[in-house]
């Protein structure tokens, strides 16, 4: 990957245009990940075993040109174990039902800009900065769920991390009324889950998924050379239908509602969106025309709760995600041509 960034900040002062110099910026970085991998199976007493390793090397080169030199490179390798032991557990409706246990361990990459220190002001009391120092956080998944057609209907799991790194905000070494927001690793999270899904199969007049999961996060770290200990749960549920009114009219409607929920290390109240979406097929099923509510009450808002170290804040976080819409959308029923492939061959008679 290659990035360039170019930012430019221009002060009016006294119906005179100047460079802003603080906040001008220019940099550019690159970044290479190369990897190989082994994988194996071995099926046994009804069984299917499935491994793998996965070597990653990571090159990371970036440059501040403006408003100072801040140049750093990093370079590291790691392995990337996985597992998982399968068996079928039944069938329902045509669909084959397996249930797994799965173990893997991934990794969390900062992007150049969680490492870059020049700083970046936002208003008179805060401004943000890069962190040369983040680690990459890495995370160790052990899963046991019941899949059809390789979608997770029962999960129970528990991910652990290490060196997490979050968006914090300390106050400033030089001015305790200014505040720096950035990026630090902050310690270790245990994550146990439950997920669970319901649905009736499509291919009928009415189709719907509806699930919820269940989240319980314990962080446990330091925040500001303090102890950090956190604890908090947090329910989703989530839910799609789809009704066909006619041969040639559909209507669907998605959505999604959460309590208690958290970003990072802030606390959320209630939050969550409903979608609608009407279709209409005209003109022998040449002319589609649709009709879609994005976000129909205006729900997807939320009050938010920040009270870590010697930092509590309060806000709103509001998201432009009402909207609606109309789409048409017409068929020439002009057909693709078809190519032959010259060396397709029929293999069935040589099996």
């Amino acid at each position: 990957m290659w990035f360039g960034n170019d930012t430019r900040f221009d002060r009016t002062i006294g119906g005179v245009v100047v460079p802003d110099k603080l906040r001008t910026s220019r940099y550019d970085y690159t970044e290479h990940i190369h990897a190989a991998y082994v994988q194996g199976s071995k099926p046994f007493a009804g069984f299917l075993l499935k491994t793998g390793l996965r070597l990653e090397n990571t090159n990371m080169s970036g440059r501040q040109r403006l408003p100072s030199d801040t140049s750093f490179a990093i370079h590291r390798t790691d392995l990337f174990p996985y597992a998982y032991l399968s068996r079928k557990v039944a069938s329902i409706a045509g669909f084959e039902l397996r249930s797994y246990l799965v173990y893997r361990r991934t990794i969390t990459r900062p992007s150049y800009d969680l490492f870059n220190p020049s700083i970046r002001v936002v208003d008179q009391y805060l401004y943000e900065t890069g962190n040369p120092r983040l680690r990459p956080q890495f995370t160790q998944n052990v899963e046991v769920n019941i899949s059809a057609a390789d979608q997770p209907i029962f999960a129970l799991g528990r991910n652990y991390s290490k060196d997490i790194f979050s968006q914090v905000i300390y106050p400033s070494d030089s001015n305790r009324n200014v505040a720096s927001r950035t990026y630090d690793n902050l310690g270790t999270n245990r994550e146990d889950y439950f997920r669970m899904i319901g649905a009736i199969p499509p291919g009928r007049k009415y189709f719907f998924v509806a699930g919820a999961q269940y989240n319980f996060n314990a962080y446990d770290g330091t925040y500001e050379g303090r102890p950090l200990i956190f604890r908090r749960g947090s329910w989703t549920f989530f839910t799609y239908h789809q009704l066909k009114l006619g041969k040639t009219t559909q209507f669907s409607m998605n959505g999604f509602w959460r309590l208690r929920g958290q970003l990072q290390f802030y606390e959320l109240d209630a939050f969550g969106q409903l979608n609608i979406n009407l279709t209409q097929q005209l003109l022998k099923k040449k002319l589609t025309v649709t009709v879609s509510m994005n976000d129909l009450f205006y729900t997807n808002r939320n009050n938010f709760f920040l009270r870590q170290g010697t930092v509590e804040a309060t806000g709103e976080r509001v998201a432009d995600t009402r909207r609606f819409g109309l789409n048409l959308r017409y068929n020439f029923g002009i057909r693709k041509k078809q190519n032959e492939d010259m060396f397709k061959m029929d293999v069935q008679g040589l099996q």
